[in-house]
Formats: C-alpha cells, sequence, structure tokens
C-alpha cells in the first residue's frame, strides 16, 4: 500500500497520536508501505524523533497552518540532508492522515524535479514480516540494513563520499562480533575507489576475519575458496584487494601482473578490464620472473635447483618444491629458520620403501611397532580437537633417533631424493601433526585417491599405533605403526 494511505489507515483506526509514536513505523511494515521507496521509512523515522510529527499534530489548530508546515519540511530538508521529494511526500502524508488539505483535493505523490540525484531510488529491498507485536520488534535508530542499501546505491552512481558515511552510519550501529561481512567489504571497496588503500587493506582483513566466522571456516581455508571461486560475490573483492597492496606497494610489479594476467585467464571480469585498459595480453608467451630476496616470497612460490625461486613454474628451469607457508613455528624459529615451510613437489620415494599400485611409494613407521624415545609423548585423537593445548608437538619436528632403520618414515623424509639448494634450509623432516595441520591445504597431487593410504606424520598416539592424515577422508587417523603410509618430506628455512 502506498505510505500516504497507509498512514491514514493507521490514524484512523488508532488515533491522530500515532503520528507522534515512533511504533508506527511497525505498524507501517505490516503495510509495506516502504516497498516502493525503502528510504522513506528513514525519513519517517528521523521526523518522528525529530518531533515534527507532534508539532504537525499541533498545527491543525491554528490559523494559516500551511506556512508554518513549510517551515518545519525546510528545516528538516536543511538539518538532514535527505532527497526533498521525498522528504516532501512524507510530510504531505502525515498531514494528509491529518486531514490537513497540503495540495488541494489531489493525494499526496512525489515529485520530480530536473537533475536530482537518484541515489534513493532503489528497486527492491527486503521487508520484514509484519510483527504481532509491534512493542517487541520495535528497531531503535536507523536499519543497517537500510544504511547498507542507500550506501550501495551511492556507491554504484560513483558517489563514494556519500556512500562511505551511510556505510559507516550502518557499522558504527551494531556491535562488532555481528557487523556483515558485505558490510565491511563495501567499506574497503568505497576506500579502495577513493585511493585510501592502507584503509581498504584493514577493511577487507576484517571483512575476511568477519566471513571465515560466517563460514565457520579457518582463514586459510577461507582464502583458498576465494582464490579458487568457490565463495561467491567475492570474486571483485579479491582483486580489489591485490589491487590496494599493489598501490600500497606491498606487491611488486612481477606479483601484479602475475595475478592480473593469471584472474584474467581465469575470466574475472574486473582483471579483463585491467588488462584491455592498460594493453597487458593475459595469453602472451610465458617468461620467466625469477628472484632470491626473500622478502619477494609468497605462499606457492616455486623453488629451483639453482636457489631461485618465481611465482610461475619455469618452462627452462627445474622446480624441485614449493613453499607452503611463510611463516614458521616459535621452535623453528628459534633454531634461525624463520621464512617458512618448504615441501617438495613430489613425495619420498627410495630402495626402502614399497611401491604402491605401480604409483607412490609407502613405508612403514616403524618396523616392529617401537615407541620414540623420551621425551616424545603419546597423543590422543582428542587431544588433537584441543591444538591450543599442543604446542609443544612442534617441537617434535626435529625428533633426534639414534637407528633411522627402524624408523622408515623418519628415514624416508631425511634422506629425501630431493636435494635441497638453501644452504640455510633445515634437513627435509616428517611433519608432526602440528605442523601437518598448517599446511593441509594442498594440491592433491600429494596424495592418493585410495581411502586406505594416507600420510604419516611424526606424532605417535601409543607404543603400537602414529597418526596419519587421510586426505580422501580429510582428518587425521590413528595407524599400527607397521602399516604402510606415504611420506611427504618438509623442511624449514
Amino acid at each position: 500500500m502506498e505510505l500516504h494511505k497507509a498512514i491514514k489507515e493507521i490514524v484512523a483506526s488508532k488515533g491522530a497520536e500515532m503520528m507522534t509514536n515512533i511504533q508506527i513505523i511497525n505498524y507501517l511494515l505490516d503495510y509495506q508501505a516502504f516497498k516502493e521507496k525503502p528510504a522513506t521509512k528513514l525519513i519517517l523515522r528521523d521526523v518522528i524523533n525529530a518531533g515534527y510529527g507532534e508539532s504537525i499534530l499541533a498545527l491543525r489548530n491554528e490559523q494559516g497552518w500551511q506556512t508554518k508546515f513549510k517551515q518545519y519540511e525546510h528545516e528538516f530538508i536543511d538539518s538532514c540532508g535527505y532527497k526533498e521529494e521525498l522528504t516532501v511526500y512524507v510530510f504531505e502524508s502525515i498531514a494528509y492522515a491529518l486531514g490537513m488539505n497540503v495540495s488541494g483535493n489531489e493525494e499526496p505523490k512525489i515529485k520530480s524535479s530536473f537533475n536530482v540525484d537518484s541515489f534513493f531510488d532503489i528497486p527492491e529491498i527486503d521487508v520484514q514480516q509484519p510483527a504481532s507485536d509491534p512493542q517487541s520488534t520495535l528497531q531503535q535508530g536507523p536499519d543497517p540494513t537500510d544504511l547498507y542499501t542507500i550506501a550501495l546505491s551511492f556507491y554504484n552512481e560513483g558517489k563514494y563520499q556519500q556512500a562511505k558515511g551511510f556505510i559507516e552510519k550502518a557499522i558504527n550501529t551494531q556491535p562488532n562480533a555481528s557487523i556483515p561481512s558485505h558490510h565491511l567489504r563495501l567499506l574497503g571497496d568505497i576506500f579502495m575507489k577513493m585511493g585510501e588503500y592502507e584503509e581498504a587493506i584493514k577493511c577487507y582483513n576484517e571483512c575476511f576475519s568477519q566471513k571465515a566466522k560466517e563460514t565457520q571456516c579457518t582463514i586459510d581455508q577461507l582464502r583458498e575458496s576465494f582464490k579458487q571461486h568457490k565463495v561467491k560475490g567475492y570474486e571483485n573483492m579479491m582483486f580489489f584487494y591485490f589491487f590496494c597492496l599493489y598501490a600500497a606497494k606491498r606487491m611488486t610489479d612481477a606479483q601484479w601482473l602475475q595475478f592480473v594476467k593469471s584472474e584474467a585467464r581465469f575470466g574475472l571480469m574486473d582483471a579483463i578490464r585491467y588488462c584491455a585498459e592498460n594493453g597487458i595480453n593475459p595469453v602472451e608467451d610465458h617468461f620467466d620472473i625469477y628472484f632470491t630476496d626473500i622478502n619477494m616470497m609468497c605462499n606457492w612460490d616455486y623453488l629451483y635447483e639453482d636457489g631461485t625461486f618465481a611465482h610461475e613454474s619455469s618452462n627452462t628451469k627445474i622446480a624441485i618444491a614449493q613453499i607452503v607457508l611463510t611463516d614458521t613455528s616459535d621452535y623453528e624459529k628459534s633454531q634461525g629458520w624463520t621464512h617458512g615451510y618448504i615441501i617438495p613437489l613430489k613425495i619420498a620415494s627410495g630402495a626402502w620403501g614399497r611401491n604402491m599400485w605401480g604409483g607412490d611409494c609407502v613405508f612403514k613407521w616403524s618396523i616392529d611397532c617401537r615407541d620414540l624415545p623420551f621425551p616424545h609423548a603419546h597423543y590422543t585423537i582428542d587431544d588433537i580437537n584441543h591444538w591450543d593445548e599442543l604446542e609443544r608437538i612442534e617441537s617434535e619436528q626435529f625428533i633426534k633417533i639414534q637407528d633411522y632403520n627402524a624408523f622408515p618414515a623418519f628415514r624416508a623424509a631425511r634422506n629425501s631424493h630431493v636435494k635441497m639448494p638453501l644452504q640455510y634450509a633445515s634437513p627435509w623432516f616428517l611433519p608432526s601433526i602440528h605442523c601437518f595441520n598448517r599446511i593441509s591445504i594442498l594440491p592433491s597431487r600429494w596424495y592418493g585417491s585410495k581411502p586406505d593410504v594416507g600420510c604419516w606424520t611424526s606424532t605417535q598416539a601409543d607404543e603400537n599405533t602414529a597418526i596419519c592424515y587421510n586426505e580422501f577422508y580429510r582428518r587425521f587417523e590413528l595407524k599400527k605403526k607397521t602399516s604402510e603410509m606415504k611420506v611427504l618430506p618438509v623442511a624449514a628455512f
């Protein structure tokens, strides 16, 4: 129902005093009176909260009330900055409901004016369901959903300063823990368009954290989902985020160029548009960009036989490993390995391992269910569910073993066929469950497709069993130490 008709019906049934009561907003929601122009809900709410409803009600008994009525209109427009034709329509709808003739015999209507911003002309907005008890569902202050919708409309029209004001108000009216991720994302997009790149990066990082909570996953899993475009609607945010990193000089030209081309080849419209505007050919012949500066390193960079790195796999040099994390544990840092973890491009192989199905080699954890020497403890599956209590597991990554022949999995990791070109790197080692959990988002080439084969960790459960990671089921499992599993060596550097 149109707003002016809905107000008139409510006044007729509940009395003229409703024009001074903010509860009328909830009754109007029952009539879906704001569906046509959602911004009128904000305007009416502010009109009532500012006392104009009561002032208009008092004018009914005054001679020449039209002059003061127009004065109230202009005062409100000047102080609040709402679109004039919408504000006039709300005021005239109140007068119409109270039997005050403003437009002759005509019903109030929105009068279009020349060259007026259309940011409130929003085609659709979700309307709250009718409330059986208006008092119980009454919201104090502007609705964050309405503020977001208006901010988004401003943003789409290129009015970023106005959009920033509305979205910041929407965010500030909500507790930090309940701010929707798309609100933070819009604020980040606005900062990006305004050239405030560091502020945009902060907003995007907060958006990542909030989205992870909403989807109940870790930050690393969420980022991987973004990269693989599994989370819909955030593709352009990823592009904007990396653009801000580049504009803020946190990415090199080579890293940015590689990212843009990759996204353009994947079909992301923002990346395609950027390439077109800047004369970049995303499908040009491959060329290699090598570097030795560790500060340029990113997750999934390739390590080559000569000790150089590259963001893409080379056509001219042999890659032997990939960077899977650019941070190490406190234990590795105490040993001087502060940059990250490396894993070889192939799992361990060797004469001491049994070939599985004509492909990967598998190894026993220990040949006769031997127990690791003191102080290496036992951990149950229940322990694994409490990571915060298992920090000491990280120190088990470098287990002092006297007889490696008795522990084939550890020997296979230590004697990896991949020669380490970095002099400052650790030896290859069998990762603990804590380390494996941090690097568990890996391409499928490191895992098998069989449900009964996984990768060993260095963590034992008891004298007879150790813990492996089963990628088929994506979980840690207990296996007898004489079982045969694959080995994924890891090195810290």
